[in-house]
């Protein structure tokens, strides 16, 4: 009976374990698949920016669409920022990431539309992770949830 005990204990373990390893690859498989995906959005809406823009030139005005851009890059940060938030990108990605936001936010085109939205003459109930970002250099959206514990946040890399 105890040798019975020990081949089912041992199996339960064995079990458990190769859960929480496939679990644990999953995870960060999800992860990776959001940050590739927002990565290639980013290059997707780059793609429509003015020609100046692309080397850090100052322009003059945007063309409707070229503004389109601006636009759909703002939102695209604000995404990445909840996204960040619930944990779904990396801790890695996050300190490549956030440098290259603060200085966009900074460089023609972007800081022109930036400077309205950040100042809550535009939109202000939106980009509120944005307009945090902006204040404080340093800041980091992610919280991790309590429930999860240090497990999962050492599972996933963050």
């Amino acid at each position: 009976m105890k040798a019975e005990f020990w081949v089912a204990f041992g199996t339960g373990v064995i079990g458990l374990s190769a859960l929480i390893t496939g679990s644990a690859g999953a995870a960060k498989a999800r992860v990776k698949t959001i940050e590739d995906a927002y990565i290639a959005r980013y290059w997707q809406v780059l793609d429509r920016f003015p020609v100046s823009a692309l080397v850090a030139e100052e322009g003059t005005e945007c063309t409707p669409e070229e503004l389109r851009a601006v636009r759909l890059y703002l939102r695209l940060c604000e995404d990445e920022l909840e996204l960040r938030q619930l944990g779904w990108v990396s801790g890695q990605t996050w300190k490549q990431w956030r440098p290259g936001i603060q200085t966009q936010l900074n460089q023609w085109p972007i800081a022109d539309e930036w400077a309205p939205i950040r100042d809550l003459q535009r939109a202000p109930h939106q980009f509120h992770l944005l307009r945090r970002l902006d204040a404080t250099p340093d800041f980091d959206p992610y919280r991790p949830r309590p429930y999860i514990g240090r497990l999962t946040r050492l599972w996933r890399g963050l």
